[in-house]
């Protein structure tokens, strides 16, 4: 098998991590069902929601990033789910912590299953949280295609987008 179709099956591994990851993070500490509504390439990240948690992925195999972002009502619900408290006496000091907590989750188990399919040993950057509607996240690869997975919870839409460039 050439390095190219490698390259493009750990491609589809690395998405099918993240969005399984991701389903089952939401499911066992949120009690939330997470449904994916779209999966589209893009050229470059583009914000989305009003809080993102970004992660950085490096390792042998390549780097990348993990973005993911919510409109913060729906941060709010699933914050208040992971807490065991309503939504409204969700603080934004907690929502914060609450989303980069789920990026870590999240990027954890895809970094395991990365690393299981690859071979290779990967480790994780400290979140980082953006807030603002319309946010930019400057410090991200560059001329590196990203893909958008749009997700549906609780009658809302969240996504995550992921970037990685292999070695």
């Amino acid at each position: 098998m050439s390095s190219t179709t490698e390259k493009n099956a750990l491609d589809a591994n690395l998405v099918n991590a993240i969005i399984e990851s991701t389903q089952s993070i939401l499911s066992t500490m949120a009690n939330c069902t997470a449904t994916v509504q779209q999966i589209k390439p893009q050229p470059d990240y583009a914000p989305t929601g009003d809080i993102s948690a970004v992660i950085g992925i490096m390792g042998e195999g390549g780097e990348g990033m993990i973005a993911l972002s919510f409109p913060l009502s729906l941060a709010s619900i699933v914050v208040s789910k992971l807490l065991g408290v309503s939504p409204e006496q969700v603080s934004s000091e907690d929502r914060c912590d609450g989303i980069g907590e789920l990026v870590n989750m999240i990027s954890g188990n895809t970094k395991t299953a990365l690393s299981k399919q690859s071979g290779s040993t990967y480790t994780l950057s400290l979140p980082s949280i953006i807030q603002g509607s319309g946010h930019e996240i400057y410090t991200r690869p560059k001329k590196c295609p990203y893909l958008l997975v749009i997700f549906e919870a609780e009658q809302q839409q969240f996504s995550i987008q992921v970037s990685f460039k292999f070695n």
